[in-house]
């Protein structure tokens, strides 16, 4: 179908039309070009498409030009608040909407419900659970049903819930299910849920990045990757900036070191609070830096985000496809780069078949970043007209007989005080030193530390943090150290078993 087909071919309701031009949108993305006309027509539809391809626009317009009371399920609190959001942008306030979401109070909830019983429903699968078993939600008049990412309810563990939320469903109520794969799950889920649906595989095909996004990897240990960021950042100076991690302690801990340049971390163990305000923060771009696991960035779609950063190797291809699509979304060019170590550099070839292409990174140079700061802040102050104040602290600073070079570079000291990246930071310089000696071999961490200072010739207060597993102990060391403790280790047993050290440059020390 001809991707260059306008919104206004629709002839659609003038406040829904008017709200699309607000928003910017012009010509349809493929998936709204073949889902919009058929849902118009009431039809079941069974759509396939990846991600940031438009697919909420794509049953929005249709559930508001038809005026008909709607479910829309997501499969995380995040997206929900998001399509609650896009629904009420595109209705202009005229289709009052709930969103029945976990983390959030239940009584407000109920109250709302009760409030307007008539409400389009955007809900996650558990909390509409809920409010089916307490009796608070009418389901009787909903006249078009909308599972939204369904695969990854399913891959979530929703099975039941979605079994459960379709059977209460209305006979007559027409259903869109959209997915961006299309496992055997989910085609049970279509068989269960739609009636002679019209399947669309809107850009079908192999699950693949999208071209609009550059990729790249950078070789980088663990212990240097804030460092890596901050350099990254200053090259590429993006709009806004999503960092993927893998784990909800290395989310927080990545986040605090970047938190003087204003990183904030998202991850589902937070109160749904703080992460709604986290996520206002971002959208509005007071905070143009987030830090957050895959789960809790599903589905989110920021505009402005033109960076992605991959702090460690996905678990799997769609998690990788997942993690780009962040960015170069609706056509916007975006850019990915995956952080890894040299150990695993032989894992990027599963890779291969959904990136396309991934290119080598080179990591920003000290040099090449002063370059950068000096260029831009230069450029920021050939833009910025003086104001009285200044013009007056600079008359004054003249009568103190200080020169106008003395001025200037106090005042540009002042700006940006030390903005030289630093090359080392609490933990820059030390690296993780694994032996294969642990909780089974009844070993304590004073052992450990008192065979490193005795063989290894290591002082006891340059040792760092220590984690003590069954099979192995993983140990703090400083960077410049480690090859001779590797050496000076290798023929060493304790409690008779060999050490046998080796670098651990990934490992994730746990949170004292």
């Amino acid at each position: 179908m001809d991707q260059d087909i306008k919104f206004d071919s629709l002839g659609l309701r003038p406040y829904i039309a008017n709200s699309l031009i607000g928003m910017g949108f012009e010509e349809m993305t493929p998936v709204q070009a073949e889902v919009i006309p058929v849902a118009l027509q009431g039809r079941d539809i069974l759509a396939t498409a990846q991600t940031g391809t438009g697919k909420t626009a794509a049953y929005v317009i249709p559930i508001l030009q038809l005026g008909a009371r709607s479910l829309i399920l997501a499969p995380t609190r995040e997206l929900a608040l998001q399509v609650q959001d896009d629904f009420n942008r595109m209705c202009g306030g005229t289709h009052p909407s709930v969103c029945l979401i976990g983390g959030a109070p239940f009584r407000d909830q109920k109250r709302a419900l009760k409030r307007r019983p008539d409400s389009n429903i955007v809900a996650t699968p558990g909390r509409l659970c809920d409010h089916i078993d307490q009796g608070t939600v009418n389901l009787g008049d909903i006249e078009m049903f909308v599972l939204d990412e369904a695969d990854e309810m399913l891959s979530m563990g929703f099975s039941d819930d979605l079994d459960r939320i379709n059977a209460a469903m209305p006979q007559e109520c027409q259903t869109l299910l959209l997915a961006a794969t299309m496992p055997k799950s989910v085609e049970r889920l279509a068989n269960a849920a739609l009636d002679q649906p019209i399947t669309i595989k809107a850009g079908s095909g192999p699950l693949k990045a999208a071209d609009t996004v550059v990729q790249s990897v950078l070789i980088v240990p663990k212990r240097s990757r804030g460092q890596a960021i901050e350099r990254l950042l200053v090259r590429y100076d993006p709009e806004a900036c999503i960092i993927f991690c893998r784990t909800r302690n290395r989310t927080e801990e990545l986040a605090k070191e970047l938190s003087h340049i204003g990183a904030e971390s998202l991850h589902g163990g937070y109160q749904q609070k703080h992460r709604d305000n986290v996520m206002t923060r971002f959208r509005n771009g007071r905070t143009n830096l987030l830090v957050a696991t895959d789960v809790a960035a599903r589905g989110l779609d920021v505009e402005a985000i033109d960076l992605v950063i991959q702090d460690d190797m996905p678990s799997n291809s769609e998690v990788y496809v997942h993690r780009v699509g962040r960015t170069g979304r609706a056509g916007r060019e975006g850019r990915s780069i995956l952080l890894i170590s040299k150990g695993v550099s032989r894992r990027i070839g599963m890779l291969n078949k959904v990136a396309g292409r991934l290119g080598k990174e080179p990591l920003p140079t000290a040099e090449e970043v002063e370059e950068l700061q000096t260029i831009r802040l230069v450029e920021e102050m050939m833009e910025n007209e003086p104001g009285q104040l200044a013009r007056t602290a600079y008359n004054s600073a003249i009568e103190s007989n200080l020169s106008p070079e003395q001025i200037a570079l106090a005042a540009i000291e002042m700006l940006v005080g030390d903005a030289k990246l630093e090359e080392t930071s609490n933990h820059t310089g030390n690296t993780a030193l694994a032996l294969t000696v642990g909780k089974v071999d009844r070993v304590r961490p004073k052992d450990i530390v008192a065979v490193i200072c005795n063989e290894g010739g290591l002082k006891g207060d340059r040792i760092g943090r220590i984690d003590l597993l069954d099979r192995i102990s993983v140990v703090e060391v400083p960077s410049s150290e480690i090859d001779a403790l590797v050496s000076a280790l290798s023929n060493t047993k304790v409690r008779g078993r060999w050490l046998k050290p080796r670098h651990a440059d990934d490992w994730d020390f746990a949170n004292r």
